[in-house]
Parts: structure tokens; C-alpha cells; sequence
């Protein structure tokens, strides 16, 4: 028994980085005596293991019977922060997670220290601040060894994640793929667990966003295969979400359609209410890229997706609806309400220029043109296609500056429209001409000839 205790105490002592010398200092009995407890040659007396036991952060429980926890007060203490955030009490968890971190380092407890800091970095995510998230799951990511508890594809998951949210297109991307190359070929190895399906279908999202649309079907469709031949029930359903985006930005909407539906029945099965919300966002946004918008079922998801979010999803996800819900509104005519809801989904944005902030702004566009405000709208497109342009974004930015061209062209402004498409096109990546092949250009055909309609559609 007294040898147990002793390794129970050397083990501590060592997960904490501490020298013998050093805990005997503190506990206030000779280096020879501490040895000769920790080899089991000699018991300590119940004055002294309760003065190992403080110093160490463990139960005097712990150390004389190894039952327990050996840190159960932290263990509690994690427990609650870890409550704190599952409930939306962001305030709370930060500060006792917080408080962890503050005493994992005083003590030289690495571990403790990297769970605390695992939370915070998601309750930073949860409450809509992406920037302190990155910073802490950067910290994370850059640890040599991380614990079981804190899986590092998680962690590459979460950061690739926020970058694509930031709009940082290019470092999520890097983020991913350097995930991906740490066990090999990402369609043999990495696809074996739910959890590196998920870092795959993040970054599945993250290529769809940039417009590499062949390397998002690739990977959406490896995921997809092993997925289902695994039968993981929630692997499965990110990579339908996932396999969905792509199809709808390859223009296969019945396709796009049937994926979002069948990760929105996997995902209603599970008790992951965050996931449900979002998909039912997802399906109400290819409900309304329909050639013929199904408004009355998109506008159904969004407000069932909108009264479910504000207790298990973040600020960022609350304006997803949003600004599907003001494409709704915009299209049954109420440009009053889109703009309202536009409007409000900025806010849960924040000041940073992000991807999603692009989108709000162009549905505020749309809004703002259809009542009246021309200024306003012009304004709000032309700060869309210019965040889009620079999170590098770039088939969504085309997608902006053409929006944009098509609107100046309606409101008789050919000049300005002229340079919208030409901001269009260089986003696509289309080169322009070089000034002397331009020079040697053929007179313009007569205006309304099929040579002149068929340059314009392109």
C-alpha cells in the first residue's frame, strides 16, 4: 500500500513538472524523506499527505486509496465551465475557464492548462469573437502533444473553420490540408473516424467558398464513400451537408436538395440541436435558389431554425438565418422587413469583414434598391464584392460585382457598369487583353446582333 501511495505521489509530482526537491520545499519536510515515500520504503503521516495532497491538487482520498479523481475540485470546476458553455452563458464559462487556466499554470498542470484553454477558445467561437477563438485554437494547434480530451483534429476543425468564417480562405484552407497530410492520404486514412470527417467536410466548405470547385467535389465524395460504408451516423450527415453545397454550386439542385434532406434526417435522429438548426437553414437556402423559390417551406425551416438557435447556436449562426430569412421577405415582396433583417444580422456579425457579412450586405442590396435607396444599395453591393474579393472568395465575388454591373445597368449607368463586369471577371480570374490586341479589336458589330448578345451573356 505505502509503495502505491508513494507512486501515486511521484506520478503527480511529475505530471505537475516538479522536482522532488522542490515539493519537499513546499510541503516542508526533507528531499531524503520524500524519497523514501515515494520508493515506498517509509509511510508519511496524515499531516504530511494532506500537505502533498493540497500542493498537488488532489484529494487526500486520491492519494492514500487512488480512487476518485486525483484533481477533483478542478475536474469539478471543468464540469461546470464546460455546462457554462453548452448553455449559452458564455460571461460564466469564460471566467471559470479562465480561472482554470490561471491555476494550471501556477501548478505546471500542462493538461488541465489545455482543456481550459480548448474551452475558452470555443466559448470565444460560441459568442460570435473569432478573432480570440483563432488565437487560442493557433495556441492549441502549435502544442507539440495534445490530450486525448482535446483531439487535434477537432482543433484543425474548429480553426479551419473560423478562418473560413473570417474570411481567410487561403490559411483555412492551409490549416486543412495540413491536418490532412499528417496521416497520409485523406481519402484512405483520414476518413476512418466521424471526427476527421468533420475536419474534411470543414474543409470541403472552405474550397466551395473559395470556387476550387474540383477539389471540393473530390473531397466531398470520398468523405460521402466512406462515410456510408462505415456507418457512422453523424460522419454520414456531414458529409451529405457538405456533398450538398457542392452540388448546388456545381448546379445540380435536385441533387444538392436530396443530400441536405438526408443530413437533416440523420442529424434529427441525434441529440446535436445546433447541427439540426443549421441544416434546416441549409435547406431553406437551396429552397430559395430554386429556379422557382419554395418560400412558404424555406420561410417554415428558418423561423423553426430562428427559435432554436439563440440557446444552442452562436451569434454567427443566428445570422445565417437571418439573412436567409430577408432573402425570404425580399422575395414575397416586403423590402421594409429584408432590410430589417439584413440589417440585424450585420450586427450579430460584428464590425469584421467576413464572408457572411458579404451575403447580408448583397440581400441588403437587393433591399435597399427595391425601396428606393439607391445610394444605399450601390453602396452595400460594392462592399460586398470587395469583402468577397478579398477573403478570396473569388466565384462569390464575381458573383457580387455582376450583381452589381446588372443593377447600374438598370439604373442607366453604363459606365460604371462596364466597370463592374470587369471586376467580375478578374475575380473569376478571366485576364484581360492586353491594350495593343484591344487596339487591333474589329469595329462593334450593329447594336443587337447575335455576336454582340452572345459577348455581353459571356
Amino acid at each position: 500500500m505505502a509503495g502505491d501511495v508513494g507512486s501515486r505521489i511521484r506520478r503527480l509530482r511529475l505530471e505537475r513538472g516538479m522536482s522532488q526537491a522542490e515539493l519537499a520545499s513546499d510541503v516542508e519536510v526533507s528531499g531524503s524523506y520524500l524519497s523514501l515515500i515515494e520508493s515506498g520504503r517509509r509511510p508519511a503521516s496524515r499531516t504530511v499527505m494532506r500537505s502533498i495532497a493540497v500542493r498537488l491538487g488532489c484529494s487526500l482520498e486520491f492519494l492514500q486509496t487512488g480512487l476518485g479523481s486525483p484533481d477533483e475540485s478542478s475536474e469539478l470546476d471543468l464540469r461546470f465551465a464546460e455546462m457554462a458553455l453548452r448553455n449559452g452563458e458564455w460571461a460564466t464559462a469564460k471566467e471559470r475557464f479562465a480561472m482554470l487556466i490561471s491555476t494550471a499554470r501556477e501548478r505546471n498542470w500542462t493538461e488541465l492548462d489545455i482543456e481550459a484553454r480548448w474551452g475558452l477558445a470555443r466559448t470565444h467561437e460560441a459568442e460570435g469573437n473569432l478573432e480570440n477563438a483563432i488565437d487560442g485554437f493557433e495556441s492549441l494547434h502549435a502544442e507539440p502533444k495534445l490530450p486525448g480530451t482535446v483531439p487535434r483534429a477537432r482543433v484543425a476543425a474548429r480553426l479551419c473553420r473560423a478562418y473560413n468564417l473570417c474570411g481567410d480562405l487561403d490559411r483555412a484552407i492551409d490549416v486543412g490540408e495540413s491536418a490532412l497530410s499528417r496521416t497520409g492520404e485523406p481519402t484512405v486514412d483520414l476518413l476512418s473516424e466521424e471526427l476527421d470527417i468533420a475536419l474534411i467536410s470543414t474543409l470541403v466548405g472552405c474550397y466551395y467558398e473559395r470556387g476550387d470547385l474540383t477539389r471540393a467535389h473530390s473531397l466531398a465524395q470520398a468523405a460521402l464513400t466512406r462515410a456510408t460504408d462505415d456507418g457512422l451516423p453523424l460522419a454520414r450527415a456531414a458529409a451529405l451537408w457538405n456533398a450538398g453545397l457542392v452540388a448546388e454550386a456545381r448546379g445540380d439542385l435536385r441533387t444538392a436538395r436530396r443530400y441536405v434532406d438526408s443530413a437533416l434526417a440523420l442529424y434529427s435522429e441525434s441529440d446535436n440541436a445546433r447541427a439540426v438548426a443549421l441544416l434546416k437553414i441549409a435547406a431553406a437556402w437551396l429552397l430559395l435558389r430554386d429556379p422557382e423559390p419554395v418560400i412558404d417551406d424555406a420561410e417554415r425551416l428558418l423561423e423553426s431554425a430562428l427559435t432554436e438557435l439563440p440557446t444552442v447556436g452562436s451569434q454567427v449562426d443566428i445570422a445565417y438565418g437571418e439573412t436567409e430569412l430577408a432573402r425570404c421577405r425580399l422575395l414575397e415582396g416586403d423590402w421594409v422587413q429584408a432590410v430589417e433583417l439584413a440589417e440585424a444580422s450585420l450586427e450579430h456579425l460584428g464590425h469584421h469583414p467576413r464572408v457572411e457579412a458579404a451575403r447580408a450586405r448583397l440581400v441588403l442590396g437587393h433591399a435597399r434598391l427595391e425601396g428606393g435607396d439607391i445610394n444605399g444599395a450601390l453602396d452595400s453591393y460594392t462592399r460586398a464584392a470587395q469583402e468577397l474579393r478579398n477573403s478570396g472568395a473569388r466565384r462569390q465575388a464575381a458573383s457580387a460585382w455582376r450583381e452589381l454591373a446588372e443593377s447600374l445597368i438598370r439604373l442607366g449607368r453604363p459606365d460604371e457598369a462596364l466597370d463592374a463586369y470587369r471586376e467580375a471577371t478578374d475575380a473569376a480570374g478571366v485576364s484581360r487583353a492586353p491594350e495593343q490586341v484591344i487596339r487591333r479589336t474589329p469595329k462593334p458589330t450593329p447594336q443587337g446582333s447575335p455576336v454582340e448578345s452572345a459577348t455581353l451573356s459571356g
